[in-house]
């Protein structure tokens, strides 16, 4: 009996090691994690200081409208030329197809 109870004892030690091991090796990759995300805040921070984020910003805001504004010039460019295509394409269709005319057999 008593060897029953110290071999329980003995794998209940060795899955208590286990489960020790495993969150050391968790803790181990959380503090890596944790230094990494650090540097990146303290670099994003650099980037997006208060006194050149906003200008930056503004300027983002102004490439945006100018991109969109020459968009829609590109759109009224292309729907013009549609036209065009289209108007000479009903021209090619109705214009006389030079002299043939279709012979009439008696």
């Amino acid at each position: 009996m008593i060897q029953l109870v110290i071999g329980l004892n003995v794998v209940i030690a060795l899955l208590g090691f286990g489960l020790a091991w495993r969150i050391w090796r968790l803790k181990r990759t959380l503090t890596s994690a944790t230094v990494v995300i650090a540097a990146w805040e303290r670099h994003v921070h650099g980037l997006l200081d208060s006194q050149t984020t906003p200008a930056l910003i503004l300027q983002g805001q102004r490439a945006t409208a100018s991109t969109r504004q020459r968009y829609f010039q590109l759109q009224r460019q292309l729907q013009q030329l549609q036209r065009i295509f289209a108007i000479a394409l009903m021209i090619l269709r109705f214009w006389p197809q030079g002299s043939r005319r279709p012979q009439h057999r008696p």
